[in-house]
């Protein structure tokens, strides 16, 4: 007979104190307003990247592994996509092509060498000898 009251009351403190819980839970979003500011806000260009001549920027090899990490594609909106951690379209030995991607290869060209490498997410590229291997392949 305990265990069944036991049980009872237990039954009950977690149905009451859910119920209280759920109380305080407020909508991210108030207002329309709130949520059209943030819709524009998404929306909106981004601001131009400075980007500096060639001819004066001196090209660092590039990183032994180039790792494709994921994308996100958005029917309105920016894609991003991650490589080596990082969702800098421009890094400082390879750039990603984003505009040139395929359904899921990103091609990734090598700043000193223009050499492109088309990578799928998972893939982690070795830049010394051009191997490519999934990530749940050991390097």
């Amino acid at each position: 007979m305990s265990y069944r009251l036991a049980y009872l009351l237990f039954l009950l403190l977690i149905i009451f104190s859910q119920s209280v819980r759920a109380q305080g839970l407020q909508r991210l979003f108030m207002t329309a307003q709130e949520r059209a500011a943030l819709d524009a806000e998404r929306l909106r260009p981004s601001p131009p990247k400075i980007v500096i001549p060639t001819a004066t920027k001196k090209a660092s090899p590039p990183p032994r592994y180039i790792t494709f990490n994921g994308l996100v594609t958005r029917s309105n909106g920016p894609s991003t996509v991650w490589i080596n951690g990082s969702n800098e379209l421009t890094q400082p030995a390879f750039t990603v092509e984003l505009d040139k991607r395929t359904e899921l290869s990103v091609p990734i060209v090598l700043s000193k060498s223009k050499q492109t490498i088309l990578l799928k997410p998972g893939q982690t590229v070795n830049t010394l000898d051009g191997t490519i291997k999934d990530n749940f392949e050991p390097h």
